[in-house]
């Protein structure tokens, strides 16, 4: 669903739009959850390093 469809959120809905937009427009105390797991495609930019500065290959390497 798209951020201004908001006002028919549902249990289990994927919200397309900016993050901080779409939780602004959520009614207060709507949600429980919101699970992400970083980077998305980080390494298509470029290279994609961890915090220490190892090299990532994102590609067959696990992040965690």
């Amino acid at each position: 669903m798209m951020v201004n469809e908001m006002s028919e959120l549902r249990k289990d809905s994927v919200i397309v739009g900016d993050c901080v937009t779409a939780m602004q427009a959520m009614p207060e105390k709507s949600v429980d959850l919101i699970f992400a797991d970083p980077p998305y495609n980080m390494q298509l930019g470029g290279e994609l390093h961890r915090p220490d500065q190892s090299k990532v290959d994102a590609v067959t390497q696990d992040w965690d």
